[in-house]
């Protein structure tokens, strides 16, 4: 009898022992995840360079639709476990995993998280349309290539080239809604035009041939809406044209409270969104 009251007494502790252990590893990996988050700054080149794999921008367009979450609060729990700079597969995940997570760091690291979740939600959670509205638009990931013009420098976006180099031809439309920001003739951009998306990403269209309409500041864009004509513009005093083939440089910044002009890779988001359903229609046709 006491040598079996001895047994249960002694799993009772390796029980209660185990029980402390699970939650302590629960503690760290949750203390970790903030940990990351606090290090986590949108001006790294990490966070700026957008690293994803067609595989995980999949996975999480599937998660976005089963958690019924933003794609920018996804990537912030990613960010969080994994780092800014490199987004796993995501096979063992499921969509309540992310919504637990959501909890746990909002419940311990609240503000890393907002801060976060904000830089990623300028970027993400305002895209709806392809910005060219032709098939077979090409693009590589040129962020940060460089460039001469004006003097050496990181190329702040990502250059979409037509099928047939056709000054004019080529309708420009706005990935988001927004409102107008900025409008006219750049050295560099030639004629372009600034959106600001309602989640305060800046998207930027350069090289336009022409515009669609009378644009103003202030003015309000919806997704879809044409904007102008791809054009070949820029490089020097205002009405510069054929420095360069005809092509759509499209930029994404965001503002910190450390930096007030951010550039970020907009690859992709160009290739989110031309995975998305519905995105030949979005294209529409050549004009």
């Amino acid at each position: 009898m006491q040598m079996k009251t001895k047994f249960l007494k002694q799993l009772l502790f390796l029980f209660f022992l185990f029980f402390l252990l699970s939650r302590f590893s629960v503690l760290v990996c949750q203390r970790a995840a903030c940990v990351q988050l606090l290090t986590t700054q949108p001006e790294s080149s990490d966070f700026r360079r957008q690293t994803f794999s067609e595989r995980s921008l999949a996975q999480i367009e599937l998660f976005c639709r089963q958690s019924q979450m933003e794609r920018s609060e996804l990537m912030t729990v990613i960010a969080a476990r994994a780092g800014a700079g490199h987004v796993p597969a995501l096979q063992n995940w499921k969509a309540e995993d992310f919504v637990k997570w959501k909890k746990i760091l909002l419940r311990n690291c609240p503000e890393d998280y907002e801060r976060i979740n904000q830089a990623y939600a300028a970027v993400w959670n305002d895209i709806r349309c392809f910005p060219v509205a032709a098939a077979d638009a090409a693009y590589e990931n040129s962020w940060m290539f460089e460039r001469n013009y004006g003097g050496k420098r990181g190329h702040e976006g990502c250059d979409l080239m037509p099928p047939e180099n056709l000054p004019g031809h080529y309708r420009i439309v706005s990935i988001t809604d927004g409102v107008v920001e900025k409008i006219g003739w750049l050295p560099q951009g030639g004629y372009r035009i600034g959106i600001r998306s309602p989640s305060g990403g800046y998207f930027y269209y350069a090289h336009l041939d022409s515009y669609s309409a009378d644009f103003q500041i202030g003015d309000e864009v919806t997704a879809g809406m044409e904007l102008g004509k791809m054009g070949d513009t820029g490089y020097g005093e205002e009405g510069t044209r054929g420095k360069f083939d005809v092509h759509l440089h499209l930029g994404i910044y965001i503002w910190t409270a450390d930096t007030p002009e951010l550039s970020v890779n907009p690859y992709w988001v160009l290739r989110c969104l031309e995975m998305a359903e519905g995105t030949e229609q979005n294209k529409g046709d050549t004009m």
